[in-house]
């Protein structure tokens, strides 16, 4: 199953094979937020969700 970065329900990347690729593309995007506990998240309003591959004619 491919993932892809959301803003809501839009989806903002291209899809990737793992959600860590994802995690990735949003750390190089600078959509990271790291909080005081050490800990790292996606910036509020963003998510990795899986999705329908690109090129799917569901999708278009």
């Amino acid at each position: 199953m491919p993932y892809a970065l959301f803003e809501k329900e839009y989806r903002l990347s291209r899809t990737f094979p793992t959600a860590t690729d994802v995690w990735r593309c949003a750390e190089d995007c600078g959509l990271v937020v790291d909080e005081e506990n050490g800990r790292q998240r996606l910036d509020d309003g963003y998510a990795i969700k899986p999705c329908l591959p690109d090129g799917d004619p569901e999708r278009e």
